[in-house]
């Protein structure tokens, strides 16, 4: 499946930590905003990894499930970062 990762970090360091686990699991397609395409074990495997990396107190993670009859038809106005995800090969 595919899912959409956004977060609202209030520190730099917890948000430095979050970035970099979450480019382990897919493209970083705007400054707090991944696309990934996971399995249940992996969207699992994130999930708690993201929990042990925040302050639930302060911070923000969404995490969007786009099923695939869907991602043709997100629209990208400027840079696309996340076309990798437009082959039939995903790479995780």
């Amino acid at each position: 499946m595919f899912y959409v990762v956004s977060y609202d970090i209030v520190d730099d360091k917890r948000r430095r930590h979050v970035a970099k686990y979450l480019e382990s699991y897919g493209v970083r397609v705007q400054y707090s905003v991944f696309e990934t395409e996971l399995n249940e074990q992996q969207l699992s495997s994130m999930i708690k990894g993201l929990k042990k990396k925040i302050k639930k107190s302060e911070d923000t993670i969404r995490i969007y499930a786009i099923p695939k009859e869907f991602r043709e038809k997100i629209l990208t106005i400027g840079t696309d970062k996340g076309s990798f995800y437009d082959k039939d090969i995903y790479i995780v």
